[in-house]
């Protein structure tokens, strides 16, 4: 059998034989061309990928083959999607806090451990002087994390924060306060004994509950008393057992939004603006 040089191949080839700038059609006969000069130089003639046409081009499928680096990021996931588990790897561990732990514009993922607070914090009653287990800042996120039988005065929020199923065990002061400006996200999570308010507005915020559960309480979202606090509440879901009022407030500028989907058993009103009420 003759074979056939690989540069004397392309030198039999002329430019009247091989146009690559005409259309599909044409580089699919120059293809051709190709495989049967290479035909008797015992190179496996291989089926050209234009034989069947473009179809049989192979996409790509993210499923099967991984992310594309040029592909868009979708969004993340948050803890309280229904489509994700979180990560309770640390349920059943007690840790005693003798000092606030702060949490600065980053992620603290307790993956269900509890924290509970020491006499060094207070005593989980009501009063005013008792410091906070965590402190949240510049939009931080606190996830995962169960609140113990000493719950000092719970959360302080500075700047926005994130809570994704954060659980308080027993309310001491306040489960959370809004201590400055900004954004509060409450997702999923829970709520229960407190014997006075859950969650606290000492400062101008957008504070979004959703599917969030609390069982005993007098109010469960209250504005500083007496004073004007420019307050979007809004309340999605959940249940509510045991208490007195959802959302209570003496500003003017204050407002709250109840979604329909919303649970109450032994829960007599939803709003109190002043001394005026609305049954729930």
């Amino acid at each position: 059998m003759n074979r056939i040089d690989n540069n004397d191949c392309f030198n039999r080839i002329g430019s009247e034989d091989l146009d690559f700038s005409k259309s599909l059609s044409d580089i699919k006969k120059n293809v051709e061309k190709l495989i049967e000069l290479f035909s008797g130089n015992d190179v496996p003639r291989r089926e050209s990928p234009f034989e069947n046409g473009p179809s049989q081009i192979k996409k790509f499928d993210p499923e099967q083959e991984g992310p594309s680096p040029n592909l868009s990021r979708l969004p993340e996931t948050r803890a309280g999607d229904a489509n994700t588990t979180p990560d309770l790897s640390g349920r059943g561990s007690i840790n005693v806090v003798n000092k606030s732990i702060i949490v600065d514009g980053g992620v603290f993922d307790g993956k269900g451990a509890t924290f509970t607070a020491s006499s060094a914090l207070g005593d989980g009653g009501q009063s005013e002087s008792q410091q906070p287990i965590f402190i949240l800042k510049n939009g931080a996120t606190l996830k995962n994390v169960d609140l113990g039988e000493n719950g000092a005065d719970g959360i302080h929020v500075y700047n926005g924060a994130t809570l994704q199923n954060v659980n308080w065990q027993d309310v001491g002061e306040d489960a959370l306060t809004v201590k400055s400006p900004g954004d509060v996200f409450i997702e999923g999570g829970s709520a229960r004994g407190a014997s006075d308010k859950v969650f606290q507005l000492n400062a101008d915020t957008k504070f979004h509950v959703s599917n969030f559960t609390a069982d005993g309480f007098q109010t469960l979202i209250r504005t500083n008393g007496g004073k004007e606090i420019d307050a979007d509440v809004s309340i999605d879901g959940g249940s509510f057992a045991n208490g007195t009022v959802l959302f209570r407030t003496d500003s003017s500028i204050a407002n709250v939004q109840l979604s329909s989907n919303i649970s109450s058993v032994n829960v007599k009103n939803s709003v109190r603006n002043g001394d005026d009420v609305t049954p729930l």
